[in-house]
């Protein structure tokens, strides 16, 4: 500042300076007394321009995540509302397959067949009922609308009881199996039924098996073939449907009244389901966070029930075979609907663990920003301590240079 050399009355240079000193420090009070107030350090751009970027940026992470979490307790809550649903078309299953076992006894009369079918319809049209109208907040879970992707369910068959007959007989080119049976030549075969293997005395000295089929779409009975086993007691192998059948050379008279039973499910190719994807849930703060949720339709169709029937053709000599191939059908929707629930299970586990995630980086991010905009107090009361015993310093002394010139009127005396 330059000195001031003599006395003047056209410019107070003393008040001058004091006023200029006053003005900043007034200034820098006013931003104080703004940030203790806000508790913040930046409360405009002007504060810290980079600074304020910095943290918006960061913030606005930390609120997404925030959101991001509550996307997914409303997925977590959907896929409850899921399993809650299966859970029951479970109990359902239950009791067919009870039914079922009911019916495929011989002494259960043709009456009694005929009821537990009606029974049995009424609950199928209930396992529909369900899948149809279980929804949350109006999107529909268990209707197939949200399948997304569906895997390929392979050509195969199983045989469900006497295992020791199933030693003997041999579905496909193995010849190895014990319990599970496979088909040869390619996987496109709309065969789904059940195979009943009967091993029969045909005469005094020849045992054989009678194999008969119940197509479980048109509930269709036939005999196919009685295979025997030749005087050399080698295997005898014929040809059914493209499936390649071997009988065993141990097939004895022990074996004779004994039954098996091939369940056979059909072939059904991988679906993309473009028409009906995925749930996609926003999972995170970031473009293209998400997961992708495909609940699979559990109706009657889907699970293979809709042909359902425990009774079979009354009259006609496929009672018992019908309600076994129920048995069957049972198992392989009680199968899907099984392993929906542990997908499903897996999920909100997935889920959880997203949640969790998600507020670690929330408290993460919302510290990362504090550090940024946040006033350290202690530090800004001492700056607002300083301050105020200045401006009032200022202020007295202001006063007193203004009273300076009127020494010069001395002069004039």
């Amino acid at each position: 500042m330059p000195g001031v050399g003599g006395l003047s009355i056209a410019t107070n240079l003393l008040a001058n300076a004091v006023t200029l000193n006053l003005n900043l420090n007034q200034d820098r009070l006013q931003t104080v007394v703004t940030q203790l107030s806000s508790g913040l350090r930046i409360n405009s751009a002007a504060d810290d321009p980079s600074g304020l970027a910095v943290a918006t940026r960061l913030s606005a992470q930390a609120a997404a995540f925030d959101q991001a979490s509550y996307n997914v307790q409303d997925a977590n809550n959907a896929v409850t509302v899921a399993d809650g649903a299966l859970q029951t078309e479970t109990n359902i299953l239950t009791r067919i397959r009870d039914l079922a076992v009911e019916a495929s006894s011989d002494v259960t009369s043709d009456n009694d067949k005929l009821s537990l079918q009606a029974e049995v319809s009424q609950l199928l049209l209930e396992v529909n009922r369900i899948s149809q109208s279980t929804n949350f907040n109006g999107q529909y879970l268990l209707s197939g609308t949200h399948e997304g992707f569906t895997p390929q369910i392979n050509f195969n068959a199983v045989i469900y009881s006497n295992s020791v007959l199933g030693q003997a007989i041999t579905v496909g080119e193995s010849n190895t199996l014990v319990n599970t049976v496979t088909f040869a030549g390619t996987n496109n075969s709309s065969i789904d039924g059940t195979l009943e293997l009967q091993v029969s005395q045909l005469s005094s000295t020849q045992q054989g098996v009678i194999f008969s089929f119940l197509c479980t779409s048109t509930n269709g009975y036939a005999l196919v073939c009685t295979a025997t086993v030749d005087a050399t007691g080698d295997a005898i192998t014929f040809f059914w449907d493209g499936i390649t059948v071997t009988t065993g050379a141990c097939i004895g008279t022990v074996d004779v009244g004994v039954t098996s039973y091939v369940k056979i499910t059909q072939y059904v190719s991988a679906s993309s389901n473009s028409s009906n994807p995925a749930f996609t849930i926003q999972d995170g703060a970031d473009e293209g966070s998400v997961i992708a949720i495909g609940i699979q339709a559990t109706n009657t169709q889907t699970l293979r029930l809709s042909n359902l029937n425990v009774a079979g053709s009354i009259g006609t000599g496929n009672g018992t075979l019908a309600a076994e191939d129920a048995i069957g059908q049972i198992d392989y929707a009680l199968n899907q609907l099984l392993n929906q629930r542990a997908l499903l299970g897996a999920i909100v586990n997935r889920l959880n663990e997203d949640e969790d995630n998600n507020n670690i980086a929330s408290v993460n991010l919302t510290a990362s920003a504090s550090n940024i905009t946040d006033l350290n107090v202690a530090s800004a009361t001492t700056e607002f301590t300083k301050l105020q015993i200045l401006v009032q310093v200022g202020t007295s002394v202001l006063a007193q240079s203004n009273t300076n010139a009127q020494s010069v009127v001395a002069l004039f005396r």
